[in-house]
């Protein structure tokens, strides 16, 4: 079965990995921070930013789970088992997973230790967002969005914090008007066309005197 969900990846920031405990903890989602450029299946480019507050539905209504690798037969943790437990800041989602005592949760405890598993991701739906163009570039803002999962993976597709579309098909460009103000600060360009006409006009003008002249001379000498 095709999944419906969109994906982003983060290089991990604040992961603590307590083997002890069997918890890991790290930001999931980063609020506020523009994305490097994404593309759509068509092939466009933009960017994204996610804004604070865009979870919160989500997450109360939610049985939100948590993975390795977004594969569900490596099931972490889940919130409505609280074995997941998010908490929403101001700067984004953090997550706390305990670890089942299963091969895989072991693997994944000791490959986070080592460093192995260097990132976090997370799979949603049903953004609502807000589409505009800054100077060449089309900026989706995400206000609210369907938060289905996180996982911890081995490697995002963009390191060192970056995000990366893995689907999207909900952004859709936008006709971008033109203030008042920006079309006061339009160059005024005349129309060529007429640059072109009225030296030729002149021309015309010219030539006939000139011709009227000659006509008056020819029917003086003539006489």
């Amino acid at each position: 079965m095709k999944s419906n969900l969109e994906y982003r990846g983060y290089g991990m920031e604040d992961v603590k990995v307590n083997k002890q405990a069997r918890t890991i903890e790290a930001r999931a989602v980063v609020y506020n921070s523009m994305s490097n450029t994404l593309r759509t299946y068509d092939d466009k480019e933009f960017r994204e930013i996610i804004k604070p507050g865009a979870l919160t539905d989500s997450m109360a209504k939610n049985d939100v789970l948590a993975f390795k690798e977004h594969n569900p037969a490596y099931l972490l943790g889940r919130k409505s088992a609280g074995t997941l437990k998010m908490e929403d800041r101001e700067d984004g989602l953090y997550v706390k997973i305990d670890i089942p005592e299963t091969s895989y949760g072991d693997d994944t405890l000791i490959s986070a230790a080592r460093g192995d598993l260097t990132g976090m991701s997370f799979g949603f739906n049903n953004a609502v967002s807000k589409n505009s163009k800054k100077g060449t570039e089309m900026i989706r803002e995400i206000s609210s969005l369907n938060l289905r999962e996180v996982s911890i993976v081995a490697s995002p597709a963009y390191p060192e914090a970056g995000i990366t579309a893995m689907r999207n098909e909900d952004f859709i460009e936008e006709e971008v008007v033109p203030t008042i103000e920006e079309k006061r600060e339009e160059p005024i360009v005349e129309p060529k066309a007429e640059q072109k006409v009225e030296p030729i006009v002149e021309q015309k003008r010219d030539l006939a005197k000139e011709y009227e002249l000659r006509f008056k001379f020819l029917s003086l000498t003539h006489k």
